[in-house]
């Protein structure tokens, strides 16, 4: 598991370090550097594969991550004269008056241990500017490996490749599926098309969902059914939400433990209701082995969080939360640590405080 994360000079940080858990939530203002912390490790994990990598070049353009040249990377004040990224005491560094600032790599000092998990384990990572409801959608067409997308284009193509094997996360397809049947579901493997199906009716009470395949085409297609329609309807016309939340929980349910599991903006498109309940599942999805870690603008999620944390009975650790704020100073995080009872061990301005801004401008 990922502890800790150390940035210098890159983007926003001038020299910034983050402690992580087996959740670790990201929340502050808009720009004031959230997913800079999440894109260095998409920036380390695209760039070092132990299959093929020896460990001494940033790849600033990539598959889950493109920043540009190099200068757009690199703080443009910098402290020192070195760019460095740490995970736990794994150390990427590069001299910075060697970098050539237009080029979309920059090389490191010298090799880099890759033994780290970061590097090893699954990793699954949904972008905030995630697919919207299509007629159909692509396969991935490297069947040796799962790959949702990181805008979830691949989603219902690995459901309906992967829907009638055992899920690989079989703690979190368990827990999902703990409500159904007489108990049999802990005896036996969960497909993933059933604990699929049982994690989206949390969200969806009637969700229900018909996959094709169009093998021609190297597409598949999806209908939706639900009691409330006479009959199934295509994505296009239902809301956006039910498209942007499917990604996420087939990722979940394919992370293997000790596994990662990056979301940006989980809440996009979701009422608050389904919100929370998102949160618990993301919040259980952490109890059972995966390292989940959220970038959010949702006071929603972060109190779905609280209450799983809270009506579970969990002990302290399981959640953290990096605060981060612009200041005169530059950037400031505050470390919040969600506590067996809910409550929250610390607070700080523009934190979950706007609603009751409002509410005191109105009464």
């Amino acid at each position: 598991m990922l502890k800790t994360l150390h940035v210098k000079n890159v983007k926003c940080f001038s020299d910034t370090h983050f402690n992580f858990s087996p959740m670790t939530v990201f929340a502050g203002a808009n720009s004031a550097g959230k997913s800079t912390a999440l894109q260095c490790l998409l920036l380390l994990r695209q760039s070092f594969k132990p299959e093929q990598s020896t460990g001494q070049v940033l790849a600033m353009m990539g598959e889950l991550f493109s920043v540009g040249h190099a200068k757009d990377l690199i703080n443009h004040t910098p402290k020192g004269e070195a760019l460095e990224i740490e995970v736990d005491d794994t150390v990427f560094s590069a001299d910075l008056k060697g970098v050539d600032m237009e080029a979309y790599h920059i090389e490191l000092d010298s090799p880099t241990s890759l033994d780290h998990p970061l590097f090893n384990a699954d990793f699954n990572y949904l972008s905030a500017l995630r697919l919207a409801p299509q007629i159909s959608y692509d396969v991935n067409y490297d069947s040796k490996i799962f790959d949702v997308g990181i805008y979830g284009q691949f989603a219902v193509a690995e459901l309906m490749r992967r829907g009638g094997r055992a899920a690989p996360n079989q703690r979190l397809a368990k827990k999902v599926c703990a409500g159904i049947g007489d108990g049999e579901h802990e005896q036996r493997e969960i497909n993933l098309e059933i604990a699929f199906k049982e994690a989206m009716k949390t969200i969806s009470p009637d969700f229900n969902i018909v996959v094709s395949s169009h093998t021609g085409l190297d597409k598949v297609s999806n209908t939706f059914a639900s009691q409330g329609t006479a009959q199934a309807v295509r994505p296009v016309n239902t809301g956006f939400g039910i498209s942007y939340v499917m990604p996420i929980i087939v990722a979940a349910l394919c992370t293997s433990e000790g596994g990662f599991l990056l979301v940006e903006n989980p809440e996009v498109h979701l009422h608050p209701a389904a919100q929370s309940v998102l949160a618990g599942f993301l919040t259980q999805a952490a109890v059972c082995g995966i390292q989940v870690i959220l970038e959010t603008h949702s006071d929603h999620i972060i109190n779905g969080i609280r209450v799983f944390i809270r009506e579970n009975k969990v002990p302290d650790g399981l959640v953290t939360i990096n605060s981060v704020r612009a200041t005169a100073n530059g950037r400031e995080v505050t470390e919040i640590i969600v506590e067996y009872d809910g409550a929250l061990s610390d607070m700080d301005e523009g934190f979950l405080d706007q609603a009751p801004k409002d509410l005191l401008r109105l009464f």
